[in-house]
């Protein structure tokens, strides 16, 4: 891609990166840190590299993984055409990362200035049973 100076990257993260969340949000903040970097480092190369962080999307993932897609509303459900339509223009855009949706862009800036606490989730049952005597 650098001696041709044109390529494009496109990185499958999460907004799960905004929050923490055990190992999933650490590996797609990492795919985020990681495209901003790479972004930045290559401009200028005709190479651009692009986290896509998109929310619940309707796709075969959560049906083989067996889960309950009603856990989430339905507002909060994205296609995953525009997923990958937003995801494509950021990328031809230069930006290293593309959040698809103002529902979601809203989401996210705001769990920036969360604290932690409230963006971990419920405490699990065994961290609670970790410090207790039997």
């Amino acid at each position: 891609m650098l001696a041709r100076k044109s390529g494009r990257i496109i990185n499958v993260a999460s907004v799960a990166a905004f929050a923490n969340r055990g190992s999933y949000s650490a590996a797609k903040a990492w795919q985020v840190s990681f495209s901003r970097w790479a972004n930045t480092a290559y401009a200028g190369s005709g190479v651009k590299v692009t986290a896509v962080c998109p929310g619940f999307t309707h796709t075969e993932f959560h049906d083989r993984m067996g889960m309950d897609k009603s856990v989430a509303p339905r507002f909060l459900w994205l296609n995953a055409e525009r997923v990958v339509r937003e995801g494509l223009e950021d990328n031809a855009k230069g930006k290293g990362i593309s959040i698809p949706s103002k529902r979601y862009k809203a989401i996210t800036a705001v769990m920036r200035f969360l604290p932690a606490k409230l963006t971990s989730g419920p405490p699990r049952l065994a961290a609670k049973q970790s410090g207790s005597a039997k």
